[in-house]
């Protein structure tokens, strides 16, 4: 009996030994990292596991992919595309191991990157225009999203003249006034739709344009009121028809100030805007600029009654002062002069000028999120593209500079090393070849220019227009 029991104990002592031996124990699972990423490739790392035999690895649950060291590279991504990358350690065949459970990782490819090897100078021609039409001291006012159009007029009161650039073309061509005085062409969608102002002589009044489709001068719907001060103007439009821009509109007090409005389908909309109370206090009013792609954040400036006027945005119709929050400034009282004058087309930053003295300028870059201000002194902003470059200009147009990141450098140090081509040839004999001189508007790609160059005319320098598109 006694063999028996000693027997028993020997055989369940082998039967637990055997068990141990078929132990499958399963692998710690990889934490995937992004290491880098650009716009078509990106590399995903991992700590090593211990006992692995390899690594395997899909992108958005595709094949899965054999390697042995500790990184994933990814290749042939699209551009701005979001990718989940899944990582495993794997056993093998040899030990009591089986392959871990999949970890995760998500990685957004960057912008395509564009590296520029020429570029097209498209300045219009001086003593062509002079003939058709007075354009002097004119420039790029505004220039499509996607660099299909620009638009710009000449800054004269009374009968301005305006013009459209087309990128299909490359020409300039005047536009007919019809049965006004004047026209001035604010800005242009990439639908070839033209907002601005057309003139009496005296009377500004908002209007829209079909370039495209061979359209004339319509005025947009107002309240039918004047100010003599500062007209009614349509300033902004984005590809999908909204228009940004401002109109006399009577206040509580009874007082006409020109305040923000939108035209939805071209039918006057203010309905978003809380209008101010007491006319006296804001004397001109209201005067804008820019206006992001979706609308909602508008630029430009807002005055106060004492001659004064502060860099302003709109934000869903709500006003914020980026200086200025009071009527003055300083010890000595200063009044302020500024303007938001660029904004980017995602909403994110403006850009513009505040001169606390009213005459020494302070150019900034405004974060719309945070509220931080970058200032460049002695500059001006008057454009921001979609990779946060912003475009600053000198006293009168001159001395134009880029920003970025911090650093500034000059517009011309935009085409260093790049092969240049000229549309037009302009008499270099008059101290010029149509080489842009300040950038005034970009496309959102930042890769079409917009801007004017000096021309020696006439015992004195003018501004005329001129588009660069890179290639």
């Amino acid at each position: 009996m006694k063999n028996f029991y000693i027997l028993g104990i020997m055989l369940l002592i082998a039967l637990i030994s055997g068990c141990k031996k078929d132990v499958i124990v399963k692998l710690a699972t990889p934490a995937p990292m992004i290491d880098t990423v650009a716009s078509n490739t990106a590399t995903i790392v991992w700590e090593a596991v211990e006992n692995a035999a390899s690594y395997a690895y899909t992108v958005n649950d595709g094949e899965e992919t054999n390697v042995t060291g500790t990184e994933a590279v990814l290749e042939g991504l699209e551009a701005e595309t979001e990718y989940t990358v899944k990582v495993k350690a794997v056993a093998g065949d040899a030990g009591p191991y089986a392959d871990s459970d999949w970890g995760t990782v998500t990685v957004t490819t960057q912008k395509e990157t564009f590296a520029p090897t020429a570029y097209t100078v498209y300045p219009m021609d001086p003593i062509a225009t002079m003939n058709e039409a007075n354009l002097s001291n004119s420039y790029i006012r505004n220039i499509s999203p996607s660099g299909n159009y620009a638009v710009g007029f000449d800054d004269q009161f009374g009968n301005p003249t305006s013009f459209v650039w087309e990128r299909a073309t490359g020409e300039f061509t005047i536009l007919e006034s019809g049965d006004y005085a004047g026209c001035i062409a604010y800005d242009v969608n990439d639908n070839g739709i033209i907002v601005g102002s057309v003139s009496d002589g005296s009377v500004q009044t908002p209007a829209y344009m079909d370039f495209k489709n061979g359209g004339s001068w319509t005025e947009l719907p107002t309240h039918g009121l004047e100010n003599a001060a500062y007209p009614g103007l349509a300033a902004a439009i984005t590809n999908n028809g909204l228009i940004g821009g401002m109109v006399v509109t009577e206040l509580e007090d009874g007082t006409s100030r020109c305040v923000p409005c939108v035209w939805n389908d071209y039918q006057l909309d203010q309905s978003m805007f809380t209008l101010p109370e007491n006319g006296d206090a804001v004397m001109y009013g209201s005067y804008i600029y820019s206006m992001s792609e979706d609308g909602r954040i508008m630029s430009g400036w807002q005055d106060w009654g004492n001659g004064s006027r502060s860099p302003a945005i709109w934000i869903d119709g709500q006003l914020t002062r980026i200086y200025g929050e009071t009527e003055t400034i300083g010890d000595e009282g200063y009044i302020y002069e500024g303007i938001a004058w660029g904004i980017s087309s995602d909403g994110s930053k403006v850009t513009g000028y505040f001169a606390p003295d009213g005459m020494d300028i302070t150019g900034f870059i405004y974060d719309i999120e945070t509220g931080e201000k970058t200032e460049v002194p002695s500059y001006g902003g008057v454009a921001i593209d979609g990779n946060g470059k912003a475009y600053m200009t000198g006293t009168m147009g001159m001395g134009g500079m880029v920003w970025e990141n911090g650093e500034t450098y000059m517009v011309s140090d935009i085409f260093n090393g790049l092969e240049g081509t000229f549309a037009t040839t302009i008499d270099s004999t008059l101290g010029t070849d149509g080489m842009i001189e300040t950038v005034y508007s970009v496309s959102d790609d930042g890769t079409v220019y917009g801007g004017s160059y000096n021309y020696s005319t006439f015992g004195s320098a003018m501004q005329f227009p001129v588009i660069i598109v890179l290639e």
